[in-house]
């Protein structure tokens, strides 16, 4: 069956649905006595056979995979059916289960059903799924598309959501962010994993995953039993995915178009067209990135609108700038996510030790035990000449940090990264990524492979295949874990047998291959006239507000000091990982940047739908609470208490 002609809105149920076939036939030919609008011609980018499915809000949804709003708040992973072969279908649930979790914090005195996501009464979403990948022209897998059309699509007041994933994570890594708030909308939401996604290949048999998530295996290379090293599409694929972010982003907002036309028109038979349909981009962190990487590419006015939380956004290296803020002053040039990454995996450790602990925290017994490693890495810094002094070096750890122009966490915050090895993950991925490094150069000594208990081995074939559905793309994930010379890193090592590692990549940051990739991922601050949200936290300890969402705000008013189409809005106590704010400890001076992300959303589709005016630049003065309330996170004003100029922005 071909669907290349079929404009009936009747859609088949089976899984397998047609191929798209890719240019072999011509639209024109099936309807000469009609126009056909460019958003309903045959996509001119390389993809592959469209599934489809169609979920009954009964046994399955679009949002929640089936498990409704109690069992999205549910911390016991979804039941397997056959967890010796693991299907399809649990796959998808678990994917979607584990990637709304990581991103919101589900637990209702964080704010979970009451300030946002769904109600608890929210019914399940019933509608059509699509999927397909972008290939590129070696026939190699570039990106991973899903749409959701939601039986409520309203074809008289037609939307899309354009939801690229954030982090490293897979297709479903924006479904409780701008997927979750388009389904309730009633909007067509077109997912990309932007290139990332749980790409793993295990260089021991060549076992890879296919876009469903099932497992494979490359029969056309000879893979070696003894080795454990896992390769990641992410870090290794060599492609350099960053740079095309944005594409990915646009040519899922054309799929959704192409797929609403094919089979979504009413009995109107009016086209769905650029002029008739609200197209908001949103995502948060590097789905930021690539929302705002996609509005500069974007010349053809695919999207309408941009909404931007705590987004990655690359600015030339050589743009000085100044911040006036009281707690966070900068001057300089704004600073990537790699350097900053390798800064921290350098001196964070040694930096934990001068700040007071919280012994009620959950990473304060972890952080004991590793003591020893921690005044190691002190002890490390100073030999290298990194820091100086005979006493208080855990303070000039600080310091040096506090150079990089990123406020100082709170204690969790810091335990919680060095626990997890966050910046190390940050460090390791990017530097081969933007090196374009392949899995076998071992870069600085470092890998990812399977481990339990401390050591390395091959992942079991359950492991394998549950992967897809419990990873975030980027180790430690699902039992994948970063790797020192063929084992894993230990953050307990009193030797800090790592330490060379970390200083090689500092090294390596200066490499020719990877600041020219880098100086490609530059943003112009050119949305033209789109109109922007973009937000921050102001207690972002990943994607610190001064490198990204400050530095491209005033790099816009210098270079586009007549245009007014970009809101800036800043939340006093937000942070990156809104997750966290399940545990009171981090509830009771933190906020959910996500409260603020779907009200930035109501604000644009107010401002598109009935022209009311957008925000005005504004710092948001809310505040932490262990069961929060609407008092602690007080809505937008149209009255501005920021000041962005061509040199500066006043907070």
């Amino acid at each position: 069956m071909s669907f290349i002609c079929h404009h009936s809105s009747a859609i088949p149920s089976s899984k397998k649905l047609l191929a798209a076939a890719m240019g072999l036939l011509s639209l024109s030919a099936c309807a000469s006595s009609e126009k056909i609008p460019q958003e309903a011609k045959l996509l001119n980018f390389k993809h592959s056979d469209i599934q489809h499915s169609y979920f009954d809000g009964k046994s399955n949804d679009l949002l929640s995979a089936g498990l409704g709003f109690q069992g999205l708040q549910n911390p016991k992973q979804p039941s397997l059916e056959n967890p010796d072969n693991i299907s399809e279908e649990d796959l998808r649930r678990a994917a979607i289960y584990n990637n709304y979790r990581a991103i919101v914090s589900t637990n209702s005195d964080a704010g979970f059903g009451r300030l946002y996501g769904p109600s608890a009464q929210q019914k399940p979403i019933a509608g059509h799924e699509y999927s397909s990948s972008i290939h590129y022209s070696d026939g190699e897998l570039a990106a991973n598309i899903v749409v959701q059309i939601p039986d409520s699509f309203n074809p008289q007041k037609p939307c899309i959501i354009a939801a690229p994933s954030s982090g490293s994570r897979g297709v479903w890594g924006a479904i409780g962010t701008a997927g979750d708030w388009g389904l309730r909308h009633s909007c067509a939401v077109a997912y990309t994993d932007k290139g990332t996604g749980t790409g793993f290949q295990f260089l021991d048999n060549g076992d890879r995953y296919k876009s469903n998530g099932l497992l494979s295996s490359d029969q056309t290379t000879t893979f070696d039993p003894k080795d454990l090293r896992i390769a990641s599409k992410h870090a290794h694929s060599g492609k350099h995915v960053e740079k095309d972010w944005g594409r990915f982003t646009l040519q899922a907002v054309q799929m959704a178009f192409y797929l609403l036309n094919q089979h979504h028109r009413d009995d109107s038979k009016r086209y769905f067209t650029k002029a008739n349909t609200h197209v908001i981009a949103a995502s948060i962190s590097n789905g930021g990135n690539s929302v705002i990487q996609a509005a500069e590419l974007d010349k053809s006015d695919w999207i309408d609108a941009v909404v931007a939380s705590e987004p990655t956004l690359n600015v030339p290296a050589d743009f000085k700038f100044e911040v006036q803020h009281e707690q966070d002053s900068y001057r300089g040039t704004a600073k990537d996510i790699l350097y900053v990454g390798i800064q921290h995996a350098l001196y964070q450790p040694c930096a934990l030790l001068a700040t007071k602990s919280n012994e009620s925290s959950l990473f304060h017994s972890a952080s004991q035990l590793a003591q020893a490693a921690l005044n190691k890495r002190c002890e490390n810094l100073k030999s290298a000449g990194l820091i100086k002094g005979n006493e208080n070096l855990a303070d000039a750890a600080r310091e040096q940090l506090e150079k990089t122009g990123m406020l100082s966490p709170s204690y969790s915050l810091q335990a919680f990264a060095v626990v997890n090895q966050l910046w190390p993950s940050i460090a390791i991925n990017y530097a081969n990524a933007y090196g374009a490094r392949d899995v076998k150069d071992d870069l600085c000594g470092f890998s990812f492979v399977y481990q339990q208990a401390g050591k390395s081995m091959a992942m079991p074939k359950a492991a394998r295949q549950a992967l897809y559905g419990l990873s975030s793309g980027i180790p430690n994930t699902g039992g994948v874990s970063l790797a020192y010379k063929g084992q894993p890193l230990n953050i307990f090592d009193p030797m800090d047998s790592s330490f060379e590692g970390f200083q090689c990549l500092a090294k390596f940051y200066q490499d020719e291959q990877l600041q020219s990739n880098l100086k490609s991922l530059a943003l112009s601050g050119d949305i033209d006239k789109k109109p922007s949200i973009i937000i921050h936290g102001s207690h972002d300890s990943l994607v610190g507000p001064n490198h990204n969402a400050r530095a491209y705000m005033v790099l816009r008013a210098k270079r586009f000091p007549d245009r007014d189409n970009v809101r800036y809005i800043e939340i006093d106590n937000g942070q990156h990982f809104d997750a966290l704010l399940s545990f009171p400890e981090f509830r009771q001076d933190l906020v959910p940047m996500h409260v603020y992300f779907e009200r930035a959303l109501d604000a644009m589709w107010q401002h598109l739908e009935h022209g009311k005016a957008l925000p005005a630049h504004q710092r948001v003065h809310s505040t932490g609470q262990l069961k929060l309330e609407a008092k602690g996170v007080p809505n937008f004003s149209q009255t501005s208490n920021i000041e962005i100029t061509a040199e500066r922005i006043k907070l």
